[in-house]
C-alpha cells in the first residue's frame, strides 16, 4: 500500500503498489480533512484499490466516500476515544449495514 497526502505523491505510482492510501491527517499540524480524500479519488486510477484514512468518525461518512470509488476505510482514533472501542467498533458496523 502506498499512503499519500497529496496530489505530488502520486507521481510514484506503479505496477508493484495495489492499494493506495489517502491520509486525511496533515501530519504537520495533525489537522485532519476528508476532503483530501474526495479531492484525489479522481486522481486515482481505478486498477488500484483506494482506502482512506483517518477523521472518519461517522457511517454517513463511509457512505459518502465509497460513492468516490473507496473500498477501504482506516478507523482508530474514532474507537479509541471511547470507555470501550469494542462495543464501539461494533455499533459502528452494525450502524454501517443499516444505512446500505
Amino acid at each position: 500500500m502506498l499512503e499519500i497526502h497529496n496530489e505530488k505523491e502520486l507521481e510514484v505510482l506503479n505496477e508493484n503498489i495495489d492499494l493506495v492510501g489517502v491520509n486525511n491527517r496533515n501530519l504537520k499540524d495533525f489537522a485532519v480533512d476528508i476532503n483530501t480524500s474526495i479531492q484525489l479519488a479522481a486522481l486515482i486510477p481505478n486498477s488500484f484499490v483506494k482506502v482512506s484514512e483517518s477523521g472518519i468518525s461517522n457511517t454517513k461518512t463511509i457512505i459518502e466516500l465509497k460513492n468516490y470509488g473507496y473500498r477501504g476505510f482506516l478507523i482508530g482514533e474514532n474507537f479509541m476515544k471511547t470507555n470501550n472501542p469494542t462495543k464501539s467498533c461494533i455499533n459502528f458496523i452494525n450502524d454501517l449495514k443499516q444505512l446500505r
